[in-house]
C-alpha cells in the first residue's frame, strides 16, 4: 500500500535536436519525467503502472465540451455535443457516419444533448435543456420520450431497466433510482453524509456488470460501492491511489473550511471522473496531475493503473473502452479550451530490450565519426537520462554546451539531469543560463521554479511559475498548482517562525 503524502505535480521536459539528414542516425525525443513535488520528496507511480500512448485523435469543430461517449454492439461510437445540439455517430476510426438530432424540427430535434447510453437496440439521449430522455434507434429516428429530473449518470441493463443517479438533495435522497419498462420505479442507496454541499459532494457515476450488479463511484472521493441488482449494499471499496488520496485530502479540507464559510463550498477536485466495466474488469477514470485509468477486479483489488502524462493539463470528460482488432482501446473525451477532442489510447509498446542500449551505441558511433557534432551529444544525453544514467547524461550535455555555448536546450537538459542527482544549485545555474539564452521559453522558467522550490526558495520559485504562465497559457493551470504549493510552504514557515 502506498504511503499517503500531500503532493502537487510537476512535469519536466527534456528537449532534443533531430540529427542532420546527412547522418545515418536520426532521433527526436521528448521525455516527460514524473516528478511530484511533495513535503517529503518524490513518490513513484502506483504499482503495476502501464503507460499509454496516443494512437490517434478525433478532432472536430462540431464538438463542444462536455462530450459524453457511448458505443453500440457494432463498435460504432456516439459522442454528444451539448452546446451544438447534436449527437455524432462515428466508426471506431473516428470517421463521421451520422449526425443525430441537429436537423429538423419538433420530434427528434435535440436542444442540449448531454448524457447518453447505447442499449441493446436503441440510444437513450438526455436532453438537458428539455429535461427529457429521448429514445432513438441507431439511425436517429425517435421512438419515445420521457420527462426526467436532473441527474449525474445513467445506465441500462438487458431488461431495459434504467438506473439513474439523480442529484442528491438531502440525507434522505437515494443514490440510485430504477425505472422499469412498465412504468414503475424503485430506489436504493444512502448518500455520503456531510453538513452541507450534499448535492455537489455526492456527484457520482454508475456502471453495471454482467450479473446486473450496480457500481457507484463517487466523483470527489476514492470510494466505489457495489450493490446487488435488488439494491442491497454488497461492498464498499476505497481506491488506494496516491494521486486520488491527495485530492481527497484537499476536498476534506475544503469541507472543513466551508462549514463556517458558505462561499468556500465550491472548487472541489474531481477524484473519479467516470466508471466503466469492460469484460470482467472495472475501470476508473481520473485526471490531474496525470491521466490515470485504475483497473480493478470485481472484489475491488487494483490490478493495474494505465497512465499518460502531458505537458498541458489534461481535463478528461468521459471514458469508453472498446476492443478493436483484438486490442483494448481507451476512448477519452477531453477539453482544453478551445480544443474539445476525443483521444484514442492503447497500451504503449515496449521498447526492444536493446532499444536504449542500441540507441546509445548508434549515437556513440555517430560521435566517433563526427566528434564535433553537438546534437549527437545532446541526444545521447537524453538516451542516457532515460536509462537512468544521469551522471553520464550530464557529461554529454556538458560536451554539447562546450561545442554550442548558445544552446539553451542543452543547458535546460543538463539542469534536469542535475535535479535528478539532487544538485539543485547547479540546476538553478543551468536553468538561469537557459533563461538568458531563450527568455521566451516558458518551460525553462517552469523548470527553474521547480529547482528553486526544491531548494526551499519559494518566493523566487513563485516568480518563475508566474512568468511561465504568462508566456504560455497552456502552462497556467500547472503553474497555478505550483504557486499554491509554494504559498502554502511560505505560510507554514511563517507559522513556525511566529510560534
Amino acid at each position: 500500500m502506498m504511503k499517503s503524502i500531500h503532493l502537487l505535480f510537476v512535469v519536466l521536459v527534456i528537449f532534443s535536436f533531430g540529427l542532420s539528414p546527412l547522418q545515418e542516425v536520426k532521433t527526436k525525443v521528448t521525455v516527460y519525467d514524473d516528478i511530484f513535488l511533495t513535503e517529503s520528496g518524490l513518490i513513484p507511480l502506483p504499482e503495476n503502472a502501464i503507460e499509454l500512448e496516443l494512437e490517434f485523435t478525433i478532432r472536430s469543430v462540431r464538438f463542444r465540451s462536455p462530450i459524453k461517449l457511448a458505443t453500440d454492439r457494432e463498435g460504432n461510437i456516439y459522442a454528444s455535443a451539448k452546446s451544438n445540439g447534436a449527437v455524432y455517430k462515428l466508426d471506431s476510426a473516428g470517421e463521421l457516419q451520422l449526425q443525430i438530432g441537429k436537423s429538423g424540427k419538433g420530434k427528434g430535434r435535440l436542444q442540449s444533448p448531454y448524457d447518453l447510453l447505447a442499449a441493446e437496440d436503441y440510444l437513450v439521449i438526455h436532453d438537458a435543456e428539455k429535461r427529457r430522455l429521448e429514445f432513438m434507434d441507431f439511425q436517429g429516428t425517435r421512438r419515445k420520450s420521457r420527462k426526467i429530473s436532473d441527474f449525474t449518470d445513467i445506465v441500462s441493463d438487458p431488461g431495459n431497466r434504467l438506473y439513474v443517479a439523480h442529484h442528491v438533495q438531502d440525507k434522505g435522497s437515494p443514490l440510485v433510482t430504477v425505472y422499469f419498462p412498465e412504468g414503475k420505479r424503485s430506489a436504493f442507496g444512502k448518500p455520503l453524509s456531510f453538513h452541507h454541499s450534499i448535492q455537489a459532494l455526492n456527484s457520482r457515476s454508475l456502471a453495471l456488470n454482467k450479473k446486473g450488479e450496480v457500481y457507484v463511484a463517487f466523483t470527489y472521493f476514492p470510494v466505489v460501492r457495489k450493490y446487488s441488482s435488488g439494491g442491497i449494499l454488497m461492498d464498499e471499496y476505497r481506491i488506494e491511489s496516491p494521486a486520488m488520496k491527495v485530492k481527497e485530502n484537499y476536498n476534506l479540507k475544503k469541507v472543513g473550511e466551508s462549514i463556517a464559510h458558505a462561499a468556500r463550498r465550491v472548487g472541489y477536485r474531481a477524484v473519479i471522473i467516470d466508471i466503466e466495466i469492460f469484460d470482467d474488469r472495472i475501470y476508473l477514470l481520473s485526471h490531474v496531475p496525470r491521466l490515470e485509468i485504475t483497473e480493478m477486479d470485481d472484489e475491488g483489488n487494483r490490478t493495474a493503473t494505465y497512465w499518460m502524462d502531458s505537458q498541458e493539463v489534461y481535463e478528461a470528460n468521459d471514458l469508453m473502452i472498446c476492443e478493436v482488432d483484438g486490442e483494448k482501446k481507451f476512448y477519452i473525451s477531453h477539453s482544453f479550451s478551445p480544443k474539445y477532442e476525443i483521444d484514442v489510447f492503447r497500451k504503449k509498446a515496449k521498447k526492444a530490450e536493446q532499444g536504449l542500449k542500441g540507441e546509445i551505441a548508434e549515437l556513440t558511433a555517430v560521435i566517433a565519426a563526427s566528434p564535433d557534432y553537438f546534437p549527437a551529444y545532446n541526444d545521447r544525453g537524453i538516451a542516457r537520462y532515460r536509462s537512468g544514467d544521469y551522471h553520464g547524461a550530464i557529461e554529454d550535455f556538458s560536451r554539447a554546451i562546450d561545442l554550442a555555448p548558445d544552446s539553451a536546450l542543452s543547458y535546460n537538459n543538463r539542469g534536469l539531469s542535475k535535479v535528478k542527482t539532487g544538485n539543485f544549485d547547479g540546476a538553478v545555474s543551468d536553468f538561469s543560463k537557459a533563461v538568458d539564452l531563450d527568455p521566451g521559453n516558458a518551460t525553462v522558467f517552469f523548470n527553474r521554479g521547480i529547482a528553486l522550490a526544491h531548494k526551499g526558495d519559494f518566493k523566487r520559485a513563485i516568480k518563475d511559475f508566474e512568468m511561465a504562465a504568462n508566456l504560455d497559457h497552456k502552462m497556467q493551470m500547472r503553474s497555478r498548482e505550483q504557486i499554491n504549493y509554494c504559498l502554502s510552504q511560505l505560510k507554514k514557515d511563517q507559522t513556525s517562525f511566529s510560534g
